[in-house]
């Protein structure tokens, strides 16, 4: 009997001793995803930025004061378009209300009250941020590997951090500056927030968003030499006259 128990018990030893060693080699290689992995995730989510086509709600914050309207966003590899829209329920009678444009070149318009087109959009918007993605496989093969290793990306102005999956966490640019902070809900996009100088915040709640490459007609270019320093108080006062009427 004192025998079994002592086959037994070695016998369990060597078990529990084996057990320990897969256990160990199993969170080993669950420890990370291999390298060859954080480039196909990283491709995968650079590219989901190079083209897309949304629609949804957007609330336009300024001193105070907020505006919620439909809007439709688009984007490829060479455009990006924004436009506002002012309608009633399930957007009839839409009307467009403000719209963003850069391209060849960046313009904003406000058919609806034409004086909010003195404003400059590059002093507002970060739209070099949209440029930024507009190649994913060239981004890719030039700043993959410090991307991976830093979850960061400075160039020509822009300051881009990524979270540990490698979705686009915010956009930097130092020249206007202005933000772009993206925010998910489970692994989808749900969000971006636009925050320009000033307190200027344009937030996008996506009901849906397709990565499409769609067509997009540009603006009129703009002919504005307005610069946004904040020291024209009317101008001040007329957007928070704006954003007060339409609400």
């Amino acid at each position: 009997m004192t025998r079994y128990k002592f086959i037994t018990t070695r016998y369990l030893t060597k078990v529990l001793i084996l057990h320990i060693l897969l256990s160990i080699m199993l969170l080993s290689g669950c420890a990370g995803p291999r390298p060859s992995d954080k480039q196909k995730l990283l491709r995968q989510e650079l590219k989901k930025w190079e083209s897309f086509d949304s629609h949804g709600i957007a609330e336009i914050s300024y001193m105070g004061l907020a505006l919620r309207k439909m809007f439709f966003a688009a984007k490829n590899k060479d455009q990006f378009r924004l436009d506002i829209l002012d309608g009633g329920l399930m957007g009839a009678g839409a009307k467009p209300l403000l719209s963003f444009y850069t391209g060849n070149y960046t313009s904003f318009a406000s058919p609806m009250l034409p004086m909010l087109e003195m404003l400059s959009p590059n002093d507002m918007i970060p739209s070099n941020s949209f440029g930024l993605f507009a190649f994913s496989d060239s981004l890719m093969a030039r700043y993959g590997q410090s991307i991976i290793a830093t979850y960061m990306l400075e160039i020509d102005g822009l300051k881009v951090s990524f979270l540990k999956d490698f979705r686009l966490d915010k956009v930097l640019d130092t020249k206007s500056n202005s933000e772009l902070k993206a925010v998910y809900n489970n692994s989808s996009l749900s969000e971006l927030e636009i925050r320009g100088p000033d307190d200027m915040s344009i937030r996008l709640i996506f009901d849906e968003i397709k990565y499409i490459e769609p067509e997009i007609v540009p603006l009129p270019k703009s002919t504005s030499t307005f610069q946004w320093d904040g020291s024209e108080m009317n101008l001040k006062q007329l957007i928070k006259d704006f954003l007060r009427n339409k609400r």
